[in-house]
């Protein structure tokens, strides 16, 4: 069974999202963001991906 899809049908996935500015270049540091296609829950801002990966696993195992 693959690891981020639950029997209830929640299947994650991860967005990096990187400001940047006019010339194109990273203008911030990026943040992550988890969202589940299945009923929608998402959360975004997390700094750390590592935090953002845990909160997705919860999540999952809910």
């Amino acid at each position: 069974m693959n690891p981020w899809l639950n029997r209830e049908g929640c299947h994650i996935y991860f967005d990096r999202i990187t400001p940047i500015d006019e010339r194109g270049q990273d203008a911030a540091e990026p943040t992550y963001r988890y969202w589940c296609a299945a009923c929608g829950r998402d959360h975004d801002e997390y700094e750390d991906l590592a935090d953002c990966v845990r909160d997705a696993r919860r999540h999952i195992e809910e």
